[in-house]
């Protein structure tokens, strides 16, 4: 698995969760709300890491068990939802979700229907999505100047998205903190 791969795996991760938890949002919730995770573009990278741990773990096991395939997604994903909203909390003082309260609740952080969840998107990411993304990439020559510059830029956009995302959500935190914007950053920001 290259970095090129790796990366692009990131991307329709983060776009295909996106989509998926929209589409929850207005089943379950009845409204449309946009759930990105990044300033610029239709990206959730809990989805974007979660494609690509999935991808790292599970590519083994395509000829194990779907009850073995299941439970391990399920485990992995539960641990980065967790991981996700400590360092929300810790990092920014945000509380992203909080399912205290619901059944298998492990500190409101993750519960046991979200890790159902993260099971089968593993499932269906194993068995469905991740054969079809090396299907694509085996008629791509990844060598070629032109997928070259295509990953080279997407990935400069890509850490510069996240890197503006961090900062919005440090700027949130002052804010929250009765912080006036003093600088041209700070105003940009707010």
């Amino acid at each position: 698995l290259s970095f090129a791969k790796l990366f692009w795996i990131f991307v329709v991760g983060s776009i295909l969760g996106l989509l998926i938890e929209d589409v929850f949002h207005v089943l379950v919730y009845h409204e449309w709300e946009s759930r990105a995770g990044l300033v610029w573009g239709p990206f959730s990278p809990l989805y974007g890491v979660g494609a690509v741990v999935l991808t790292v773990f599970l590519n083994r096991f395509y000829y194990t068990h779907n009850l073995i395939i299941f439970l391990i997604a399920m485990l992995l994903g539960s641990v980065m939802e967790y991981a996700t909203s400590w360092l929300m909390e810790v990092l920014w003082g945000a509380i992203a979700w909080d399912y205290t309260g619901t059944f298998g609740s492990i500190n409101g952080r993750t519960n046991f229907a979200f890790g159902v969840m993260w099971g089968l998107l593993g499932l269906v990411w194993v068995r469905t999505i991740l054969p079809f993304i090396k299907r694509v990439f085996s008629h791509v020559d990844a060598r070629s100047m032109l997928a070259r510059l295509v990953t080279a830029a997407l990935s400069l956009f890509m850490a510069l998205n996240i890197a503006v995302t961090l900062l919005a959500l440090d700027r949130e935190g002052q804010r929250a903190a009765g912080v006036p914007a003093t600088t041209w950053e700070q105003r940009f920001f707010d």
